[in-house]
Order: C-alpha cells, then structure tokens, then sequence
C-alpha cells in the first residue's frame, strides 16, 4: 500500500522554487549589467571633447575668438596704415616737385616719412621689450605734423581741401597706435594681475 505524496514535496526529489532560481541566477551572471561612469571617467571624456568656443590649430593649440579680434584689428590697422602712408607720400612728392627736379622729387618725402619709419621701428622694438619711448614718440608726432602741414599750405585754402589732404597723415599716426597698443597687449607679462602688488615672503 502506498501513499501520494505531500503537496510540498514534489515526484522524483524536483523542486520548481530551487531550479527557478538557478535559472534566474544564471541569466545574471551571464549578462551583467553595464558599469556606471563616475566621476573621474565622465570628466576624461569631457576632457576630449573640443570646446566650441575655441578652435584646435595643427600644432594643438587653441586659437580663442579674442585672439581672432585682435588679429583682425592689427590686420585692419596695418592695411589703413599702408594707405594713409603711400596718400601721403604722394601728396609730399607732387609738393617737392614743384620745386625740385623729377628725380629728386620723387625720394624727397624720405625725408619726412624716413624718421617715422625709423621710429616705427624703435617704438615696436619698445613694446616688445615693455619699455617706453617717449622720443621715439616725439620724432613720430613732428613727422606727421609736418607732413600734415606741407599738405595743407599745398592745397586750396578752402576747409573741405584742407581736410581732404590733412587726415591721411593724422590717420597714419593713429593706426600706428593702435597697432602699438595691440602689441603691447599681447606681450604684456601676465606674471602679476592688475591691481595688486607682489608681497615679498618673509
């Protein structure tokens, strides 16, 4: 005589919790859940990634829209100063040229836009090197005044004449500082902020 058996135990030793649960465990191990990013790996990715407000150069470095602006403005001034200074020059050699022979007359205005050159010169020299040149600024200014001055006693005395012929020079000067003042903001030692003083240690 036999008997069932209970409704806890089921035929042949199988339990279907036990073998549900094997199976649940194997699918886990299997496939693992993907790892979450911390911290120190999201910021390495960020850090790849260019920033758009920069752009990469070949060599690796970053070219900001700042620097762009003044690149722009020292290209404008350049190109303004080259036009203003040839205007000029003209103006100067038609002016000797009524007093001197051709030849001559034609390297004359040398002798007012020579000295500016040359001042140019030791003006940039100055900036690159953050030093003052005050004569250097003093030579630049009477060049020009002169040359604004043989400009206007060539022209026609009336006051749209006079200003026609007197800007270009005017223009020049201002260019130039500008130009100078670009440079000097480039090259300018950014060792110590503006505003405050190195304390000594001790």
């Amino acid at each position: 005589m036999w008997s069932a058996p209970g409704p806890d135990i089921a035929p042949n030793g199988w339990d279907p919790d036990e073998e549900l649960a094997q199976m649940l465990s194997t699918v886990s191990a299997v496939d693992p859940a993907p790892p979450s990013l911390d911290g120190q790996h999201r910021h390495r990715i960020d850090r790849r990634r260019p920033r758009p407000a920069h752009h990469i150069l070949d060599g690796g470095q970053r070219l900001s829209p700042v620097t762009l602006l003044v690149a722009t403005i020292a290209a404008c001034a350049v190109a303004m100063l080259g036009w203003s200074t040839a205007y000029s020059y003209n103006q100067l050699r038609e002016i000797a040229a009524t007093v001197l022979p051709a030849p001559l007359a034609q390297w004359w205005p040398l002798t007012v836009y020579g000295p500016w050159f040359v001042a140019a010169l030791s003006i940039l020299r100055a900036a690159f090197q953050h030093r003052t040149a005050r004569r250097s600024w003093c030579v630049i200014l009477i060049a020009s005044a002169t040359a604004v001055a043989l400009c206007i006693s060539h022209s026609s005395y009336s006051v749209l004449s006079m200003v026609i012929v007197g800007i270009p020079p005017i223009t020049a000067l201002v260019c130039f500082r500008e130009l100078v003042g670009q440079v000097s903001c480039k090259y300018r030692p950014r060792h110590a902020a503006p505003g405050k003083e190195p304390t000594g240690g001790g």
